[in-house]
């Protein structure tokens, strides 16, 4: 995310703007996690099916297609062997898919249950934390960086006046990166439960009018891709 530095290029601001930045990008990362597709994306991923008498992982025979939208209400099982397509239908309804087209040898297209009124409000919930805990390292980060400005003050390492553009450089800072935090928190709510969102109170519905900028352009793809990490391979 973008972080401006007109008033001062003073080297507190300039630390606290990385911090920042840094908070910003994990947010993202911590909001993907969120009603994240990489369950879906892992259904077979300890399944085993018998193929002449042997045990084999079902994922060498069949794999999820989850296409350009993971949130999206429906997604492909890609079947590289026939003998996979009895062992994928039933791990996919243990997993509450009842709805699949099994009419192909090589795809399967399955649709996803719809969520329940308590499933999104779960969702949108913890999206929330998850924003307001950004907020509140975000405040923490310009607050330490108070701090020093006002050290360095007293240690007179900065004259008065430098140390008054560091204080307007940190306030204007910590207004944008919350406000870049409350868009991304509004992005990944969109994704997961669609139209019909609350806002709490007119600063929100504001914020909520910038979702479609193209700062966040790349956001939007970054929030819908599931994040694969080592433990999940």
């Amino acid at each position: 995310m973008q972080l401006d530095m007109k008033q001062s290029d003073d080297s507190y601001s300039m630390a606290a703007k990385e911090r920042m930045a840094i908070e910003l990008d994990g947010l993202v990362w911590r909001l993907n996690e969120v009603g994240s597709a990489l369950a879906v994306l892992n259904l077979f991923r300890r399944a085993d099916i018998e193929v002449e008498g042997k045990k084999r992982r079902l994922r060498d025979f069949a794999e999820v297609d989850l296409g350009p939208d993971p949130m999206a209400g429906t997604f492909k099982v890609i079947i590289h062997n026939p003998i996979a397509i009895a062992g994928a239908v039933t791990v996919l309804k243990e997993n509450k898919f009842i709805n699949i087209d099994t009419s192909s040898k090589r795809e399967l297209k399955v649709v996803k249950p719809r969520l329940t009124v308590q499933q999104e409000d779960d969702l949108e919930n913890e999206i929330k934390r998850v924003t307001k805990s950004a907020l509140s390292k975000l405040a923490s980060i310009k607050s330490d960086a108070l701090q020093r400005v006002q050290a360095a003050i007293k240690a007179e390492y900065i004259e008065p006046k430098e140390s008054k553009k560091a204080t307007l450089q940190l306030d204007d800072l910590i207004i944008q990166a919350g406000q870049h935090a409350g868009v991304l928190g509004l992005i990944r709510r969109k994704q997961l439960i669609g139209g019909g969102l609350t806002f709490e109170g007119p600063d929100e519905e504001a914020l909520y009018k910038r979702i479609n900028d193209r700062a966040y352009k790349d956001v939007w793809q970054e929030l819908l891709m599931p994040k694969v990490t080592e433990d999940d391979e």
